[in-house]
């Protein structure tokens, strides 16, 4: 018997049974209306428990036509779990990266580890991947008290939506999106090591048809992180092979620091919605935007602004949903860009013009550059489920992007003079003329074949500006054997768009845009088993294969992006989620990772580069009594291969273990938590390219966090 069938006999005892206490409260004329009243009442209050279960059971990720894991905000507040960043450490197969200035983004079974782009990230459903990187670092901050549910996909995910998801997708939902009738108003401050501060509150005011939902935050701290040597150490900015730039290398630390606040409202009124928010988002300029090791004066804005108006409305058989929105993202830097005492012919490699008369500056060269883009969407979609076991799904999504402002300004070439001039005109480091449109149309049909099996089938079709990603077809079957045991098989064509950084980036020493790249493209093939012991307990196992072409790529050798790189890659996962007794929670899960990379012009494979085959992660929540729970966060990462030609050893292994505490008084309605990060103070790093940063870049140490929130 399938879940779905034992929902309806169970829904329909309840109704018979109340419908027969109705029945015996008319031989009672003194409480007729009184026990009708309440036997009505009671009928009413079990059909939308029971519809609210059954709406539930379908949605449960278990029965989902991907490879999907969801977090409870709640529960990653017991855990210590400080913002999106560490939530997402948490998910099977799921490793990060980083680059020189900071850019970090979530790596999925794999792929590109030295790439932006390659997941998407969603805030209630509005994709904010920034233009320039394709990437959502300024987000990875994002307070977990502000969350109410993560839900990360791995594999192209959905189609219907309009988006590619390359090799991942992450939808954070907040109170707002997701609100279930309940007070949702908080406060929340936090401090812990590297002098971190955070403030915020969310406030939601409610009539029957209108809902406005605000929440704030403001953060800050003082990071700094060991760097080692910086890029100068390895002749990175030289174009003379008999020049050494060894004694103008800089040892020390990465100024790391974090300085953002964010504004989000959301605004309902019937089928009717508006959502928006504003991230100012400012940080330190990490190892420098030229891989030189920047000062502590420097720094990398990058706001990032959204306005969507929704109309959704159900109308008999059809549901119409209409969205359109306008979002902006800034990338702002202000920088050393070279020691004391650098000579200028040693900066330039692509420019010809001012290389022929060769300048020292003494006190270092400085730059300030802007990039800002603006992003315009609309998307319709229409879902018609008047067929028989059929719903299905068709629409389009339209995407307008275009640079709107770019400002390139350095010292003063002529003179050494470390006075800034304005070379936007001619010298930008950026194309000002950048824009692409994109047009997506997709088509899905959800068949439910029997009460036991259910397909899923549908195809994208995308054309952006003058390439043509043709069509990507997608297929899924989820067989329900029975109400313990659940298979998954999947098929899936996608494809990630070059951002533009690896597009229009001109006048730079280490990166060369090529207008001409072709899409990244990958075939996925996944399987999966789930056994379902309860409603919250189950084991479940993944098994998946990608085949990745014409993956964009440059070095130090070749600085310009190129699409010379195939990858095989497939492994498995294990996850298990479960309370072992009535007072405790345990998650655990393991991925192993493998295959070969191959460089087209060289023709020669070789392991994954700066890819951990195992990845071991879980954690441990014991509740001493319905106020205090105390947890514990274990996360494995296991030794990452470099790539060809990079004669460095090893990314080593590391283990980390947090602790957490926390005391929630069921009176005034506040919790107190207490957290321990990488207790045993191990040395984690993030690869970094050959001739950058020898000793890769370092993650944070052991710290401590501290949080009150009070709850309304």
């Amino acid at each position: 018997m399938t879940i779905q069938s034992l929902l309806k006999r169970v829904n329909m005892s309840h109704k018979l049974f109340n419908i027969g206490l109705l029945l015996c409260s008319l031989g009672n004329g003194a409480n007729l209306n009184a026990q009708t009243d309440e036997v009505l009442a009671s009928l009413s209050n079990d059909m939308k428990h029971f519809n609210k279960v059954a709406t539930a059971t379908k949605q449960n990720e278990s029965y989902q036509p991907y490879i999907i894991s969801v977090f409870q905000g709640k529960e990653l507040e017991k855990l210590g779990v400080s913002n999106l960043k560490e939530a997402l450490q948490l998910v099977p197969g799921v490793d990060m990266a980083t680059d020189n200035v900071n850019t970090q983004t979530p790596i999925f079974r794999g792929s590109n580890s030295l790439a932006s782009g390659q997941s998407k990230l969603f805030i209630d459903g509005t994709l904010v991947n920034n233009v320039f990187f394709d990437a959502y670092s300024e987000y990875l901050s994002f307070p977990i008290e502000m969350i109410k549910r993560i839900e990360v996909v791995r594999g192209p995910g959905s189609k219907t939506d309009g988006v590619n998801a390359y090799a991942g997708s992450i939808n954070v939902v907040t109170y707002a999106e997701d609100s279930d009738g309940a007070a949702n108003d908080k406060v929340v401050f936090k401090a812990g090591s590297y002098d971190y501060k955070m403030g915020g509150f969310i406030k939601t005011y409610k009539t029957e048809d209108f809902k406005l939902f605000v929440d704030f935050f403001y953060q800050e701290d003082d990071k700094k992180l060991h760097s080692g040597i910086d890029g100068y150490s390895q002749g990175s900015m030289s174009i003379l092979p008999s020049f050494d730039n060894r004694d103008l290398a800089k040892t020390g630390d990465a100024p790391l620091w974090l300085k953002d606040y964010s504004l989000g409202i959301n605004m309902k009124y019937k089928d009717f919605s508006i959502k928006g928010r504003i991230l100012d988002h400012t940080e330190g300029n990490a190892y420098g935007i030229n891989l030189a090791l920047p000062e502590d004066g420097g720094r990398v804005k990058r706001p990032s602004y959204y306005l969507e108006v929704g109309y959704n409305k159900k109308i008999n058989d059809y549901t119409v949903d209409i969205k359109g929105g306008v979002k902006y993202d800034t990338f702002d830097s202000k920088d050393k860009l070279g020691h004391d005492g650098v000579n200028f012919i040693n900066m330039v490699q692509f420019d010809s013009v001012h290389t022929i008369s060769p300048v020292t500056f003494a006190d270092g060269i400085y730059g300030e550059h802007l990039a800002q883009q603006r992003t315009l969407y609309q998307s319709s979609y229409l879902k018609y489920d008047g067929i028989n076991n059929h719903i299905i799904t068709t629409g389009y999504r339209f995407v307008k992007e275009e640079t709107i402002d770019m400002v390139s300004k350095l010292s003063n070439w002529a003179t050494g003079d470390a006075a800034l001039v304005d070379y936007t005109e001619i010298y930008p480091f950026f194309d000002k003329n950048a824009k692409r449109d994109t047009l997506i149309f997709s088509l899905q049909d959800e068949f439910q074949f029997s009460d036991d099996l259910s397909l899923i089938y549908g195809f994208n079709y995308e054309q952006t500006s003058n390439k043509d990603a043709g069509f990507e077809p997608r297929v899924s079957m989820v067989y329900q054997s029975d109400a313990e045991n659940i298979y998954k098989a999947m098929y899936s064509r996608s494809h990630r768009n070059p951002s533009w950084q690896e597009m229009y980036t001109m006048n730079n020493h280490s990166r060369v845009g090529n207008i001409n790249l072709e899409p990244e493209k990958v075939d996925a093939f996944e399987l999966a088993y789930i056994k379902k012991f309860s409603s919250d307990t189950y084991l479940q196992t993944n098994l998946f294969y990608l085949l990745n072409k014409d993956q964009i790529y440059h070095s130090a050798t070749d600085p310009e992006y190129k699409n010379v790189v195939d990858t095989d890659i497939y492994g498995f996962e294990l996850e298990y989620k479960g309370n072992i007794s009535s007072v405790d929670k345990l998650y655990l899960n393991y991925a192993y990772v493998t295959g070969t990379s191959k460089i087209k012009d060289i023709g020669e494979s070789e392991s994954l580069p700066n890819v951990a085959h195992h990845l071991v992660k879980g954690y441990y929540i014991y509740n001493l009594n319905n106020a205090l729970s105390l947890s514990g966060v274990a996360k494995y990462v296991g030794s990452k291969d470099r790539a060809s030609g990079d004669t460095r050893k090893k990314v080593k292994a590391y283990t980390t273990l947090d602790t957490a505490l926390s005391y929630k008084d069921p009176k005034y309605n506040y919790t107190l938590m207490f957290s321990v990060k990488n207790i045993f103070d191990a040395d984690v790093k993030y690869p970094s390219p050959p001739n950058t940063y020898v000793e890769d870049y370092a993650q944070e140490r052991r710290n401590f966090l501290l949080s009150v929130t009070k709850e309304f």
